[in-house]
């Protein structure tokens, strides 16, 4: 029987997506931005039907406790639970401050958009049509359990896990070494991004993986082979 703990802490994910303009009349003069697949190399059935996820650029010097607290009291004026966080997206060679806004209708994001701006946030203006990859960071706060040393399963969301690197990795690497683990483990149907997690007090670096049929045996299999191929710290 695996021994098991509880995390909690903050930290970040990083990962990239294809993204374009959202197409809504009424939010033309907006930059606002929906992820085409937020998880490009799981495979589903049904796929159109997935949850989409909105990435909104602001206008803003950083993402300081003003804009936190502003972003959650627009939230709350909408009435209903909103999954937002806080981040970048990087286009091309233009990196924006942004609101990231899951589980929702598009036909919910004017409203949304006009309380944020009744809160003092200022949106990023259209400008040329977007459709590219992004580079995306995401602050986050993290809810784990530690299943063995260093592979945790994500209490609030089933279907992911994340595996503890040794180092940092960039995205290059994590690509090489995802097409290893895949031509290897029997559990292929996963997408993976990497992350910092803040761990009594520390911060560890870790891939996380998105699985449609997650649970502990499919992490651990997923985890051993990528501490397998992944080089140990330089």
């Amino acid at each position: 029987m695996t021994t098991s703990n509880v995390l909690s802490g903050s930290g970040s994910i990083r990962k990239r997506e294809f993204v374009r303009n959202v197409k809504i009349k009424s939010l033309k003069n907006y930059m606002i931005l929906e992820s085409v697949d937020p998880f490009p190399e799981a495979h589903l059935r049904h796929k159109s039907h997935f949850v989409k996820f909105y990435y909104i650029p602001i206008i803003a010097q950083n993402l300081n406790q003003d804009i936190k607290i502003a972003a959650t009291s627009a939230e709350s004026r909408i009435g209903n639970e909103l999954a937002s966080a806080l981040g970048d997206i990087t286009i091309g060679d233009t990196t924006y401050h942004s609101i990231r806004l899951r589980n929702i209708s598009p036909q919910d994001l004017p409203s949304i958009i006009k309380a944020y701006e009744y809160e003092g946030i200022t949106m990023a203006p259209s400008g040329e049509t977007i459709k590219d990859y992004a580079q995306i960071t995401l602050d986050k706060f993290f809810h784990l359990e530690e299943i063995q040393r260093g592979l945790y399963i994500d209490l609030d969301d089933a279907q992911i896990g994340y595996v503890e690197t040794p180092r940092r990795l960039d995205w290059e690497e994590l690509e090489e070494i995802t097409e290893k683990v895949k031509s290897e483990a029997e559990h292929t149907n996963f997408d993976r991004a990497l992350g910092t997690i803040s761990k009594h007090g520390e911060n560890i670096e870790v891939i996380r993986i998105y699985a449609p049929n997650m649970n502990e045996a499919i992490l651990i299999e997923i985890g051993y082979f990528y501490k397998k191929y992944i080089p140990q710290e330089q």
